[in-house]
């Protein structure tokens, strides 16, 4: 290992109560980034730092355009 810590993994039930968002948005959510998936789960999991960075990207209302 190099040394650096391991990043935080969370799942669809995790984001639900890290973020107080429904399973829905949850998932929505873990669509939108890399999924960590190991051999044997069906479970994938979302870095922490990565769910960070999209909540923190900008936000637009209904009546503007993203992008």
């Amino acid at each position: 290992m190099s040394g650096e810590p391991l990043p935080k993994l969370l799942d669809a039930k995790h984001l639900m109560a890290e973020l107080g968002v429904t399973r829905a948005a949850a998932e929505a959510i873990m669509r939108q980034l890399p999924v960590a998936r190991f051999d044997g789960m069906r479970k994938g999991y979302v870095r922490g730092g990565d769910v960070a960075n999209l909540v923190a990207k900008p936000t637009f209302a209904k009546t503007e355009m993203a992008g």
